[in-house]
C-alpha cells in the first residue's frame, strides 16, 4: 500500500489514522499519533509514518490469530497488500482481472462502488442537477438518451464522455463517501463531504446524491452486513485509497459514437 500511501495528502493520511484507530488491536496507535503529528516538518516522521500505517493496513488483513502465528515463527505478522485488496474485492463482488497492479485494483474497486451506487439512484435526476451546474444541455441530453436507451450500464465512461473527467471524479469521491459512511459513521462522513464540496461546490446541490449527509439527515444508503472488525478498517481504507489513485488520472476505454467524428 505504500505506493499509495505516498500520494496521499496531509488530510488524507489525517483521516486513516483515524479510521486505523482501535482500543482492541494489536496495533501501535500512540506510535502512528506521535509521527502523524511530527511527519508535518520531519520527512524522515514522514516516512516512518508510510510504513507503520501500510504495516497496520495489512495487520487488519489478517487475523489476530494467524497475525501471532506468523510471528511466533519469525514471519511478519501481517499480509501482502494484493491479498488485503482482493478479500475487499471478494467481499464487495467486484471481479478483478488476475495479474493486475495493485493501484489498479484500488481504482477498480473504487469505480465499482461508485457505479453500484449510482445505480441505485435516480440517475434521470443527476442529469437535471449537471444541467443546472453548467454541464452544456446537448451533452446532458446525450447522458439522458443513453440512460433511456440502456439503463444505467456503463453509467461512469458515459459520464466521463460528456460531463468530464473532473465532474465524473467528483461524483464517484461523494459515492465512495457515501458508502463508508456505514462503517465510518455520519459525522465522520460529513466531514469528508464538507472537504469534498469545499473542492467541488456544486456538489451540494446534487440532492439526494450528497445533500443528506451535508444536512445529518440520513442514516445509511447501503444496507451491508460487516461481521468481522478486520472489514470494518479495511474496506473504507481500501475504497478511499482507490479515489487518491484515481487522482492521478481518471480515464475511461471511451469509444467515439456513430454520429461523432
Amino acid at each position: 500500500m505504500k505506493e499509495i500511501l505516498y500520494k496521499c495528502t496531509r488530510t488524507d493520511l489525517e483521516f486513516l489514522s483515524e479510521i486505523l484507530d482501535s482500543y482492541a488491536s494489536l496495533t501501535d496507535d500512540k506510535k502512528r499519533k506521535a509521527l502523524l503529528a511530527a511527519s508535518i516538518d520531519n520527512p524522515q516522521a514522514h516516512e516512518e509514518l508510510i510504513e507503520l500505517m501500510d504495516q497496520q493496513i495489512r495487520y487488519y488483513g489478517s487475523s489476530d490469530v494467524a497475525w501471532l502465528k506468523r510471528m511466533a515463527f519469525g514471519e511478519d505478522g501481517w499480509v501482502e497488500s494484493d491479498e488485503v485488496i482482493n478479500d475487499v474485492c471478494k467481499r464487495r463482488k467486484v471481479k478483478i482481472k488476475v495479474g493486475t497492479p495493485l493501484e489498479a485494483k484500488l481504482e477498480a474497486l473504487a469505480k465499482a462502488i461508485a457505479h453500484q451506487e449510482l445505480c441505485r439512484m435516480d440517475p434521470v435526476n443527476l442529469c437535471e442537477r449537471l444541467r443546472k451546474e453548467g454541464v452544456d444541455n446537448q451533452k446532458v441530453d446525450r447522458i439522458i438518451e443513453h440512460l433511456k436507451a440502456n439503463g444505467p450500464v456503463a453509467i461512469l465512461p458515459v459520464l466521463y464522455r460528456f460531463a468530464g473527467p473532473e465532474i465524473t471524479f467528483a461524483i464517484i469521491e461523494a459515492a465512495i463517501i457515501r458508502v463508508m459512511s456505514v462503517t465510518i459513521g455520519k459525522e465522520a462522513a460529513k466531514h469528508l463531504l464538507a472537504e469534498l464540496v469545499k473542492r467541488n461546490p456544486w456538489l451540494a446541490t446534487l440532492v439526494p446524491f450528497v445533500g443528506p449527509l451535508l444536512s445529518g439527515g440520513a442514516a445509511a444508503w447501503l444496507a451491508y452486513d460487516i461481521q468481522s472488525p478486520a472489514f470494518r478498517k479495511t474496506e473504507p481504507i481500501c475504497m478511499y485509497l482507490g479515489v487518491v489513485a484515481l487522482r492521478d488520472g481518471l480515464m475511461f476505454p471511451v469509444e467515439p459514437g456513430p454520429d461523432e467524428p
